[in-house]
């Protein structure tokens, strides 16, 4: 295999009609003021941001980086609600939010290319779910059912003749697969320039500046600190990912979010063209619309190490021959890392910060970030304008801990 390692995969801000270090130099003083203000410009503080944007709601995002430029702009871009085997019992925890978020991914997917003129590269197309050991196919088929029983989706099991004449290029060894249609997946790095796009046009303020703190009166979160000037608000969102952990301090209360890497490759192969996701054991592999294959991934707990590595590289590259066979010739073409937020019991954290008031929280989302951001921060918006008051977030609470 062919060596052409970048850590960061080009982007053509040109041709997407966006720039991604474009945030906003807004000035910022004491006397700032908003109705809402969103720590963090990932997928999670942007989804809340646009559907408060909707309700007419004033908002102010801050985040010291670039747009994209960590877990929400490299993630791989799978949806699917269903998960994968033996993810049983962290999937119907997560499964309300997890609903809304692909429900919203649709609606994105019709609205967001027309708002904003690019193209998100949202696409419904089938999943295969492998098995090689007789263990692995027993735990997969006795999950068929309950994921069948799940509305808009089609869920059986195939034999390896079956999942063979379906993909030739799936290695033979397999024992066989679940079949599932009606997931989708989408370009996050896109997703994440259009979603900047369409909250500035509606209004939101996105400032690249770091946030120190909070300003309360009593229980009650008045402000933001930052970097570049006190944020006044009426309402303050936390949505830092993995760098949720800084904020204990300054609510009194430990946040326990903790970094979890994962790496990614994409090769180019004359051989192999996946138009369906392929999985293994939380692995993963696809062709894209540009034309490459991409597979990860890693779970590493090696704090905020972000950088790509060779053990990465490998380990990527071992399961995915183990999935694929024709990969001899293949091209590595971007080889690139990230972190995911990773609470302490693997499940999110969302709803308002116990013995706060108007201070909310929503992180924690591991590997399943850009499936559940858009529902956490459609549930976040509607709390925080009384919307609606239907969902039971007390599984999410941050006091379960």
């Amino acid at each position: 295999m062919h060596n052409q390692r970048r850590n960061r995969p080009p982007h053509n801000p040109a041709r997407l009609n966006s720039d991604p270090n474009r945030i906003r130099n807004i000035e910022v003083n004491k006397n700032f003021n908003t109705d809402v203000c969103i720590v963090g410009g990932g997928i999670v503080g942007l989804s809340t941001a646009y559907f408060l944007s909707l309700n007419k709601i004033s908002v102010i995002v801050l985040d010291p980086d670039s747009i994209g430029s960590h877990a929400s702009g490299f993630a791989f871009g799978g949806l699917s609600p269903l998960g994968e085997a033996g993810q049983v019992d962290e999937i119907i925890s997560e499964l309300s939010v997890a609903r809304l978020g692909m429900s919203i991914h649709t609606e994105f997917a019709k609205i967001l290319p027309e708002l904003t003129g690019i193209d998100i590269q949202h696409r419904f197309r089938p999943a295969l779910d492998l098995a090689f050991s007789d263990e692995e196919a027993k735990e997969a088929k006795d999950q068929v059912k309950w994921r069948a029983s799940e509305d808009g989706y089609s869920v059986e099991w195939l034999e390896a003749k079956e999942v063979l004449d379906m993909v030739p290029e799936i290695s033979n060894e397999i024992n066989g697969a679940v079949f599932t249609k009606g997931v989708a997946d989408v370009e996050p790095y896109r997703l994440m320039l259009a979603l900047t796009t369409a909250c500035e046009k509606m209004g939101v303020n996105i400032i690249s500046t770091k946030a120190r703190g909070l300003g309360f009166d009593g229980h009650t979160a008045t402000s933001v600190i930052s970097d570049r000037g006190d944020i006044h608000c009426n309402s303050v969102v936390l949505a830092m990912g993995p760098w949720s952990l800084n904020a204990s301090k300054w609510i009194n209360q430990k946040i326990p979010i903790r970094p979890l890497k994962g790496q990614i490759i994409r090769l180019k192969s004359d051989k192999v063209n996946l138009q369906m996701s392929v999985g293994w054991q939380g692995n993963y592999a696809c062709t894209k619309p540009d034309g490459l294959l991409w597979a990860g991934t890693t779970e590493e707990d090696v704090g905020f190490d972000d950088s790509p590595s060779s053990f990465g590289r490998d380990s990527v590259l071992a399961s995915l021959t183990k999935m694929i066979n024709g990969l001899e010739s293949a091209q590595l073409i971007h080889h690139t890392a990230c972190l995911r937020p990773l609470s302490n019991d693997g499940k999110i954290i969302l709803g308002e910060v116990p013995d706060t008031s108007n201070l909310y929280i929503a992180s924690g989302t591991g590997r399943k970030g850009i499936l559940l951001g858009p529902g956490m921060g459609k549930i976040t918006s509607d709390i925080i304008t009384g919307s609606s008051h239907n969902y039971d977030l007390t599984p999410f609470n941050l006091s379960r801990f």
